[in-house]
């Protein structure tokens, strides 16, 4: 048990997420870095006089063949490209979405947390040991934004590195 917990403290200890440059996206066809499959859907829209209003999902699905962990590092300054949060697999940001009438111009798709048992004095608790997305699972999320009239939403995605372990 302690070697495991030796191994985990020195990956958690190593830098293994690394901002990757954006990925241009099309509407409805999926494009894959790493082993991860993006894409966004439009799922509802509505013209007004000046403006066209989008409900869209995006989302990031593993195909790696393997189990893709981001581990929690403290003080990670990268994860201010995805506004702080250490959970997400990537950013997707609407390049013309204007943000006007409380709308957004993108969105974080987020893994799932895990945990590693800790044991102190005889008792086992479980810590958050960082982040992952499983072989063939997928995560989304909705958002709408606002485009100028007569123009669709173009999506860009910057994705997260993650360390490879195999199921």
């Amino acid at each position: 048990m302690k070697i495991v917990l030796s191994f985990v403290a020195t990956l958690l200890t190593m830098n293994v997420a690394f901002a990757q440059a954006a990925l241009e996206l099309t509407e409805d066809k999926p494009s894959a870095l790493n082993g991860i499959e993006f894409s966004y859907t439009i799922r509802n829209e509505r013209t007004e006089e000046t403006y066209s209003r989008y409900e869209v999902s995006v989302v990031a699905q593993n195909k790696s063949g393997c189990m893709l962990i981001y581990f929690k590092k403290e003080g990670d300054n990268l994860n201010s490209i995805f506004e702080g949060d250490p959970s997400a697999i990537a950013r997707f940001e609407c390049t013309n979405a204007t943000g006007k009438r409380l709308t957004s111009k993108g969105a974080n798709v987020k893994a799932k947390p895990f945990y590693v048992p800790y044991t102190v004095n005889g008792s086992t608790t479980k810590v958050e040991g960082g982040y992952l997305l499983k072989n063939g699972s997928r995560v989304s999320t909705d958002l709408i934004v606002i485009v100028p009239k007569g123009e669709r939403p173009k999506f860009k995605v910057r994705p997260q590195d993650f360390a490879e372990l195999t199921d």
